[in-house]
């Protein structure tokens, strides 16, 4: 991998350019004209144990994995019935099952056995399901740049509105009785009644007002990336939130930004994860029922922060690109939050930065993204970084935005 020596910089934790977006996991900025908003978007996995069954339960600590099955659907073999209470299970730190009751006790070896006989191919299923989960973790830090954008592809902007409406008949007013009548229940019903239109009314109402809230944001953005493919810089802004917002990020992350004068081209700041949060461990499911937990060398984990960095930028650089056509441009560069052993204060360490133009970025295979190694693209803009012995990055002295010309 190409090395350039350059000047150490470090600043107090501040930023360079005015414009600045928190970008928060699961969160995606709205376009409004009353200024920025955010919707939440899916977290994690969740399902609800209901009236179908007990569920069988996959917890792997430190993962943030929940899995849930049910153990009395129908299958071969000895009946499910036999199975009195919930019966959970968990993968410990070494990757071994453990099954326990409601009351978290540890189930006898016979009770064991028998569940793993009846159950063994719901036990694997689940098992690759979490292990590929665990995988996908490292796959997803070190591919993020495999769903970059083309620079010539149209924004993906909202969906169509498609939450099914509140069911249209109207609650059924229940005839009287003659029973009903004699023992005065006339004003009970009434009033089950007229509770039962007043949900009605307010879960409609509720519907509506979330579907016009969507076409209005909807047609929001589509309105910001016409204008922002004209150059108006609000509309630049605005489109340039919402793309960035998209990306799946793995923490919190602060991105900063500034125009140039002429709106032709943008310096991007974007602070990165340090070194250790990367994932440190694979998974591998192995025989006898046992989820193989592999730890990561420091070296390796070196190795895929340097790897995770590039392609963070890359993607970035590319998402601008794609977001804003009238802008030729793009100066981004990527820093590191550390702190100042002498006085505590946090400080940014720029570790790459780099001038890109667009014809430069043209030239570059979107559809074999698979085949593109983010650092040696970034090593032909003459990027500013460099790499010690162990593979850490140096801190270096970023381009400005007088750089852009």
């Amino acid at each position: 991998m190409p090395r350039q020596p350059h000047t150490t910089t470090g600043s107090l934790k501040g930023f360079r350019f005015q414009k600045r977006i928190t970008l928060v996991p699961g969160i995606r900025l709205n376009i409004s004209k009353s200024g920025v908003s955010a919707s939440f978007g899916p977290r994690g996995l969740s399902v609800t144990a209901g009236k179908r069954g007990t569920p069988l339960n996959l917890g792997l600590p430190g993962t943030g994995l929940s899995y849930r099955e049910r153990l009395d659907s129908p299958s071969t073999g000895r009946p499910a019935s036999e199975l009195s209470g919930p019966v959970n299970f968990e993968v410990d730190s070494g990757g071994v099952l453990r099954f326990t009751d409601a009351a978290g006790h540890e189930l006898p070896a016979a009770v064991v056995r028998r569940i793993k006989a009846q159950r063994a191919n719901e036990i694997t299923e689940v098992l690759n399901r979490a292990a590929e989960k665990i995988n996908r973790d490292l796959a997803a830090c070190l591919g993020v740049h495999l769903a970059t954008p083309s620079p010539t592809s149209a924004p993906i902007c909202l969906p169509a509105f498609d939450s099914p409406a509140p069911a249209p008949q109207l609650p059924t007013r229940e005839a009287l009785s003659l029973m009903d009548k004699l023992l005065f229940r006339a004003g009970e019903i009434e009033q089950d009644y007229a509770a039962a239109l007043a949900r009605h009314d307010l879960e409609l109402a509720a519907w509506q007002a979330e579907r016009d809230a969507h076409e209005k944001e909807r047609a929001e953005v589509d309105k910001a990336f016409r204008l922002a493919a004209k150059g108006y810089s609000a509309h630049m802004e605005a489109a340039l939130d919402f793309v960035l917002s998209g990306i799946a990020w793995p923490k919190q992350t602060q991105v900063a930004y500034l125009f140039s004068h002429d709106n032709s081209g943008i310096a991007v700041d974007v602070e990165l994860p340090d070194e250790d949060e990367t994932p440190r461990i694979s998974a591998e499911v192995r025989t006898r029922g046992k989820l193989a937990m592999k730890k990561r060398s420091d070296a390796q984990c070196r190795r895929d922060f340097v790897a995770l960095a590039f392609a963070s930028l890359f993607r970035v650089a590319g998402e601008v690109f794609a977001a804003l056509p009238a802008n030729e441009r793009v100066l981004v560069s990527g820093y590191i939050q550390r702190i100042d052993q002498a006085t505590g204060h946090p400080y940014d360490e720029y570790v790459i930065s780099a001038i890109i133009d667009r014809a430069q970025w043209q030239r570059i295979d979107f559809e074999r993204l698979h085949a593109v190694d983010p650092a040696a693209t970034f090593a032909t803009f003459d990027a500013r970084f460099g790499l010690d012995r162990s593979s850490r990055f140096k801190p270096i002295q970023p381009y400005d935005i007088e750089d852009l010309g």
